[in-house]
């Protein structure tokens, strides 16, 4: 993975980006990398619990939105580095009319040349996950360009163990978690910032079995 790059990111729902790969955007902000993120589904169905269970459809995807815009900022020092993307498509759209989403990534890879592309990793559990990547690569694949393309982990997904790429996140981990906390309607639920810290944290532990590059925290991708 190298820097300054045109770098784009997809993202299933509003706040995959940063769990997945938050302090990695902010080594490749610091690299000079800019970014393009994609936030394929709007989180329009995610459960509502607390001070958000009586909120409606339309006002979670607005605060969803309006929590996305905030996350990515805590990451960057240049807030002229990052283009969002909002597609708002609902989770079920991917699997009843796939060609909507195979549509649109295809007009945005042909709107610019991207030198990474990062993805949900192809194993994750979560269904719109995994189908977000699965129509991605298929999408990516098919423009037969060249291009890095990396899946990153989120909070569902297998273990990453083959073609591996570690990030030290070590000295970012900290605004990575801000990043995610903005996210207050999902933490409110689960506390995502917590967990996927540790994932961070675990992923540093066992890398250091069988390395002398020592981590504190680490994120991993798959090299595709």
């Amino acid at each position: 993975m190298t820097n300054k790059k045109n770098i784009l990111i997809i993202s299933p729902h509003p706040d995959d980006d940063v769990i997945g790969m938050g302090g990695t955007i902010v080594v490749k902000a610091h690299e000079g990398c800019n970014f393009t993120i994609v936030y394929v589904t709007n989180g329009g169905g995610s459960v509502k619990e607390g001070a958000y269970k009586d909120f409606s459809k339309e006002e979670i995807i607005k605060i969803r939105k309006l929590e996305a815009e905030s996350s990515i900022q805590m990451l960057l020092d240049n807030p002229h580095q990052v283009k969002q993307i909002f597609l708002d498509f609902n989770s079920s759209d991917l699997f009843e009319n796939p060609d909507l989403y195979i549509k649109e990534l295809s007009n945005i890879l042909g709107a610019k040349k991207f030198d990474e592309i990062y993805i949900p990793y192809p194993e994750d559990r979560h269904p719109t996950h995994k189908a977000v990547a699965k129509l991605s690569l298929e999408t990516i694949r098919a423009k037969d360009v060249e291009v890095q393309i990396f899946a990153y982990e989120t909070w569902d997904s297998i273990p990453i163990t083959e073609d591996t790429v570690y990030v030290d996140i070590t000295p970012y981990y900290k605004r990575k978690l801000s990043a995610v906390s903005c996210h207050k309607s999902q933490c409110s639920i689960t506390p995502y910032d917590e967990g996927i810290l540790a994932k961070n944290r675990y992923n540093a532990v066992y890398r250091a079995i069988n390395t002398k590059n020592k981590m504190e925290y680490a994120e991993v991708f798959l090299a595709l």
